[in-house]
Order: C-alpha cells, then structure tokens, then sequence
C-alpha cells in the first residue's frame, strides 16, 4: 500500500485514483530482482479488485482479482481512502480489523518504500509575536522589527513583508537581494544589520519536517565532527537544503546552492545513511542516491560526521529479522514497547512478525524500560527477571505473555 501521508493533488481521492497515480511514484531501482504480487480487494461502493505486480524493477497494475498473490490485503473502499489520506493509521487499521492481510506480511510492510513519497510538509510555523523577540534578543542588536501594525525591539527599525522578514530574523535569507528588491527596508546603521545576520544566520531557525529524513536533518549540526571545508547541497524529498561546511562548524538551512555538489536522495533513504544502515557507495551504485558535481567530494563530506545510531532502536526494528516463528508457534499478540521516548508496537500473527515505529493502546501486554535497561536485557547481560523484580522493567499487562513473546526471538549480540 503506499505511504499513508499519500495524497491525490490532481483528482479527488478515490480508490481507482489511488490506484491509477501508482504507477508514476513507483520506484524501480528499490526493486530490481524482485517478484511479487499484491492483491487488494477493496470492498464497499467505489471499491474494486486491484493486483499490483513487480517483475524485475518493472510495475503493473490490473483491475483484477488474484487470491494467489504474494499478498491479499482486503479492505473497505472508505478505509483505504481514509488510510491513503493520513486520517486512519495503518497499525490501528490492522489492529481492529479494518485492514485484513494474508500470505506475506512483511511485504505489506515493505511495499511502500517501492513508491515515492509526497513531499512532507515541515512542522507548525511559529507565530512572529513568539519568534522575532526571541531571535532579537539571540542578536542582542538595537534593531526594531515591524510587520504590518505589529512591531518588536527598540532601534533601528527594518520593516517590510512577512516572509522576507522571517527568512532574515530565521537566519534563512541573507538580507541584501530582499533590500534590493524592496520586500525590505532599513534606514539605520547598516553595520548593526550585518552584525545581527551574521549571529541570525550561524544559528538559523528551521523547522524540519516530522520525517525520518527530517530528524536526521535536525541532528547533523550536533553530530557533524569538524574538519570539512565547502558547499553542499542535499535534496531530501525534493527539498533541497544547504550545508555550509567549516573546519570549526556547519550552518543547514533551505536552499539550493548554485552550480555547487549536490546529493538527492529520498527521506527514507537519508535517515538510513545517517543511522549507518546504508551504505553510500551501494546507494550510489543501486540509484537511490543522485550526485551532481565531483563525487568523490560529496562522499568525502559524509565522512565528517558521526552516525546517528540508537540501539534501542535498532535493536527494536531488528525483531522481524530475530523472529523465530517455530517457537512463537501459534502465538498471536500484539505487544508494546515504551523506551525512553521511543513507541514500538509489534505484531505476532499467523507466524509472521511485524513493528511499527509507534506506540498503539491498548497492547495485549507493554514493557516500559529505560534505553540501556532494555539493550542490557536484550543482550543477554542483565537478567529479565531481576530486572522485572528491581524495576528497571515494568510490564502492563499479562507479564506471562511477554515471557512467551521473548522466547519467540533469537537474542541479539552483546
């Protein structure tokens, strides 16, 4: 199915729409080798039967039933476009039985990443009244701001549009193109507007979209390492952003950087190379990484950073691949995790195991844990049920249960 933030820009949002727009976002390079099918029988007026199929890198899709495919998803016509439009969350469709699969599980939970993803929208903009005075007084300049009637700081006063104001205060926009094309104007000591762009834009204020990718955008000034020198232009989702490089620091912010290296890449696929579970010269060779420019440049910047790694998490999203479903039996549960502030629910069904990075309620049975409490008894070096009985693990629910879920998953290495 695809991504859940999917939406039809061009046509009203029906199920033979959904459809119809799936053969444009699909990804060939995320499938190349690969054949499979899925089948949807999606019920309820508007609905229909629609097998997808995937040979080599190649997709198709037919208006037809196959109950022998890979995988058979059934859904009602409502669901699948509440589903595709963000208001109904896949987990929970699958919890209530809203949304039915059979045959391969996993690959329900893989196939939207052979699909392109909507550009994501960033977070809430704040509001001016709570933004300008706090990057005034970041700045520490004499300088007054005015938008429209409304006005802030003392000083100087720089006045004009809206966005061109926020781009300058946010560190986003340099201020000389907006004093030229009008959309700004200053009438003070041009020096106290350099001095307070220049501290604006070594701390810019971003609004990172609430992706993986975007995450990962969030956490590269803290994780980068120094040493680097340059210009880079990296393009999550089509959005481009510019990293300015110095031995001492890096400035992010939106923008394309004019005839410069760049790197495009998807959101997904970002936050992967930044967690250290994608290889850069694989991604480049398999195309989900375009480079324009020098190449090796571009891979060296990378080089200057550390890996956003959680173990937790990775230990959490490694459980399908952990899963032993000869011990797990017949079990069928649904169990939560709570780490730190990690939510991780994951699912025991029909001898198949999947997780989703959210936390649903109600779960059969929910372990909460701090991060190095649960890695220690994940590993092997801290013993469950002295961590049970010495709080360092709690569990809501039937604590029997989760006995027979550990059992069902090969330990990880210490």
């Amino acid at each position: 199915m695809l991504d859940p933030t999917f939406r039809g820009d061009q046509m009203a949002l029906t199920v033979d729409g959904i459809f119809s727009l799936m053969p444009e976002l699909f990804l060939p390079e995320k499938a190349q080798g690969l054949t499979v099918s899925v089948y949807y029988q999606v019920t309820g007026e508007g609905g229909g039967d629609y097998t997808c199929l995937i040979e080599n890198g190649a997709f198709s899709m037919k208006r037809e039933a196959k109950p022998d495919a890979t995988s058979v998803v059934v859904i009602g016509a409502e669901d699948w476009i509440a589903l595709n439009e963000g208001k109904l969350d896949p987990m929970q469709a699958f919890m209530t039985g809203k949304l039915k699969g059979t045959g391969d599980l996993g690959l329900l939970q893989k196939f939207p990443k052979f699909f392109k993803k909507p550009q994501k929208e960033s977070g809430p903009v704040k509001p001016l009244k709570d933004l300008v005075p706090a990057r005034l007084a970041l700045a520490g300049t004499g300088i007054k701001v005015t938008v429209g009637a409304e006005s802030w700081g003392d000083g100087a006063e720089v006045s004009g549009e809206e966005a061109a104001l926020r781009g300058l205060v946010c560190g986003i926009s340099d201020p000389g193109p907006a004093l030229l094309g009008g959309q700004i104007r200053y009438t003070g000591d041009m020096s106290l507007l350099r001095k307070a762009w220049k501290t604006w834009s070594a701390e810019p204020e971003i609004t990172f979209p609430d992706t993986p990718g975007g995450k990962a955008l969030a956490t590269l000034r803290k994780r980068y390492k120094g040493g680097a020198s340059g210009t880079l232009e990296v393009k999550v989702d089509g959005v481009p952003y510019r990293l300015d490089f110095s031995p001492e620091g890096l400035s992010v912010r939106p923008g394309e950087v004019e005839g410069g290296a760049a790197l495009g890449i998807s959101d997904a696929d970002f936050a992967a190379l930044n967690a250290g579970k994608l290889n850069l010269v694989a991604a480049l060779l398999g195309g989900a990484i375009t480079v324009k420019g020098d190449m090796s440049q571009v891979a060296a910047y990378t080089a200057h950073f550390d890996a956003d790694v959680n173990p937790a998490q990775g230990l959490l999203e490694s459980m399908p691949e952990r899963f032993n479903a000869e011990k797990a039996g017949d079990l069928e549960a649904a169990v939560g995790y709570q780490i730190d502030d990690l939510g991780y629910t994951l699912f025991i069904r029909n001898g198949a195991c999947l997780v989703f990075p959210r936390l649903m309620k109600p779960c059969d049975t929910l372990l909460k844990a701090k991060a190095d409490d649960f890695i220690a008894m994940s590993t092997g070096t801290l013993n469950a049920q002295e961590a049970f009985m010495t709080g360092k693990i709690q569990i809501e629910g039937d604590p029997l249960l989760m006995q027979k879920v550990a059992k069902s998953f090969k330990r990880p290495e210490a």
